[in-house]
């Protein structure tokens, strides 16, 4: 039996307050929740976003890569397989990562600030990038790890949230969108139950998809790894940013989700000042001055291992080129402790969210105003 996926894991995730199932970690918390059913078999759901094909085959619509499926094999993302001549979710309900843990590391600054969400990752990914932090999940095999997850229904998740005191859902670690029909089943029974939902995504699917989902979704953290196409293919398997970028800008105005973007910042691949200032004008172009940009610190991984860590000096040089392009919010991430961390009133200057390890204050907000000027922070679930 191969060993179980490391658990995810970033530069300042520490705090964490239950992880799930066992082979996740080697000691299990006092507090660790126990509604997830480990061993128990998962429903099998027939996948949304298919068509028929010639010679038996199965062409998956989800998004842009429209595999073409053969019998009892799967498509780029390892998520979604052809069994009995259906297309099948084969990570529907088997979380791979089931962990409590503030919003803020989702890179979601302006959205609720200081709660605790539910996050939840899965095995699979489609965009595959090649410095991925959690690629021990993205690129797991659904014939043998996922089969030994834990279920974990849709309103066992919400049981979970309320027994824990936790404020909504994240869906992170891997890519939402190639498990979208379990991503829409537990955010709309999350919404039932008055509490929030966000997904951390590359936006790599297709309109339908996108406007299968975004309904239930409440806020939309945005992964933009390049300012151009060039810049996406070295990255991911992406090879034209207007189809991610596309549904991260319809997201936002058709369907009213909150929006923040994040970009990772890789040395000798996307750090260079025409870069910076490449990424930092598409949000103002496409989101707008006030959508929240943070550059977050590449750290060694996978395929990149080979790389150093982004400089301190490069995130900084993105925060000012950021500021310069327009925008109003931005961040630097990955890099705890950091003073850019913190939000800072845009019209005068003051600090008012500082956001510690991991106790976040909001000590200069008022009604989701400045508490000094009365500037409108943009605060979503704050003075509403």
């Amino acid at each position: 039996m191969s060993p179980g996926p490391k658990a995810p894991h970033r530069v300042g995730e520490s705090n964490v307050h239950c992880i799930l199932p066992p082979i996740m970690s080697a000691r299990r918390s006092t507090t660790t929740p126990t509604t997830a059913q480990t061993g128990a078999k998962a429903p099998v759901k027939e996948a949304l976003f298919s068509e028929a094909a010639d010679h038996g085959k199965v062409r998956c619509t989800l998004c842009p890569h429209l595999c073409l499926i053969n019998e009892n094999d799967e498509g780029i993302c390892k998520a979604r397989g052809v069994r009995a001549g259906r297309l099948v979710a084969l990570t529907y309900a088997r979380p791979a990562s089931i962990v409590s843990d503030e919003i803020e590391k989702k890179s979601l600054f302006h959205f609720y600030p200081g709660t605790r969400a539910l996050s939840l990752g899965g095995h699979g990914c489609n965009v595959l990038c090649s410095g991925c932090p959690n690629w021990q999940i993205s690129h797991a095999s659904p014939h043998t790890e996922t089969t030994r997850l834990p279920v974990l229904l849709p309103e066992e998740a919400v049981a979970m949230a309320n027994k824990h005191k936790l404020a909504g859902v994240a869906f992170t670690y891997n890519e939402p969108v190639v498990w979208i029909e379990y991503v829409h089943d537990v955010a709309a029974a999350f919404k039932e139950a008055g509490l929030y939902t966000a997904i951390v995504t590359a936006a790599f699917l297709n309109e339908e998809a996108l406007d299968y989902v975004a309904p239930v979704v409440d806020a939309f953290r945005y992964d933009l790894k390049a300012p151009e196409n060039a810049g996406w293919a070295r990255l991911t398997r992406v090879k034209d940013a207007e189809q991610t970028l596309g549904m991260a800008v319809r997201a936002k105005e058709v369907h009213g989700c909150h929006v923040e973007v994040a970009s990772n910042i890789v040395p000798d691949l996307n750090d260079d000042d025409a870069s910076l200032t490449g990424m930092a004008r598409l949000v103002v172009d496409r989101f707008g001055p006030d959508t929240p940009w943070h550059v977050t610190r590449f750290l060694p991984e996978f395929e990149l291992s080979y790389l150093p860590a982004t400089p301190i000096k490069t995130l900084e040089r993105g925060l000012e080129l950021g500021k310069k392009a327009g925008l109003r919010f931005v961040y630097i991430g990955n890099v705890p402790g950091h003073p850019a961390r913190d939000t800072t009133c845009p019209r005068c200057g003051r600090t008012v969210i500082r956001r510690g390890e991991p106790k976040v204050e909001l000590f200069g907000v008022r009604q989701g105003l400045c508490a000094a000027c009365g500037e409108d922070l943009l605060l979503v679930g704050v003075g509403e």
